[in-house]
Parts: structure tokens; sequence; C-alpha cells
């Protein structure tokens, strides 16, 4: 289970001023940085991206963007974290399960702070109003 999310970066930037008012809903990505294991818990290094263009395609321009990077700590039976971390070393994905409950957990907080930040430079909102549903490779 997620026991917390800790933001310790936040990089926010306007390219294009005169392309603000046709700009569109960012792409946005969550990146999983590194996964460590940290007694009974781990720790997982992420970073929220969300990327502003004035249109669609490859020709369209960049407005700016925003990234927040931070720690995810989680906390769960010493067996189950080891096991994740062994995935995440081996695969570089993590359990379906924690995958979900972390890229849900990243969309509220980040989403949340990255409206502030969006508001105070004239972007959209990057918020994620669906829940995410994670399904195994096969």
């Amino acid at each position: 289970m997620i026991t917390g999310f800790t933001i310790l970066s936040v990089d926010a930037k306007i390219d294009s001023a005169e392309a603000l008012p046709k700009q569109r809903f960012p792409r946005l990505n969550i990146n999983i940085d590194k996964v460590s294991q940290s007694g009974e818990g781990m720790s997982i290094n992420y970073a929220f991206i969300a990327e502003y263009y004035d249109g669609e395609g490859k020709e369209a321009k960049s407005v700016g963007s925003i990234k927040l990077m931070g720690v995810a700590d989680v906390e769960d039976s010493k067996a189950v974290v080891a096991e994740a971390v062994k995935k995440w070393n081996d695969t570089k994905s993590l359990p379906v399960k924690l995958t979900e409950e972390l890229i849900n957990g990243l969309n509220f907080r980040c989403g949340a702070t990255g409206t502030l930040v969006a508001y105070s430079l004239g972007l959209i909102p990057p918020l994620v109003i669906t829940t995410t549903k994670v399904q195994e490779q096969k």
C-alpha cells in the first residue's frame, strides 16, 4: 500500500507565449525511474510530465511543459516488497495492482499540484478524471 507521495522538484516553462491560446490538453506521461527496498517498504522515484502543444501530429509546436519529480513510499510485507523489487530489477515493471495504485495516486497528487502550477503559467490543468486500469502483458 502506498503510504506517501513526496514531490521533490517542480520544473515548468512556457516555450511560446503566442501559442498559449492554441494549446491542447497536455500529453501526460509517468516515468518510474528507480525502485529500491528500504526496510519493510520500498521507495519509487517517479517523474510526472505534462507536455503542451498547439496542435496534434508532428508539426505541432511546443507551448510549454510541467515536470514534477519525487518519491512514492510503499509499505507491505517483506515478501511482497522483495518480489516487487525483484520484478522491477528483472523487467522494469511492477506488479499490476501496485502499478494501478501508483498511477492513480500520482495522477491525483501530481494533477492537483500541477493544476496550481498550470494556473500560474496560463496552461490547461493536467487533470486525469478517470481511473486507470492496467493489464499484464501477454
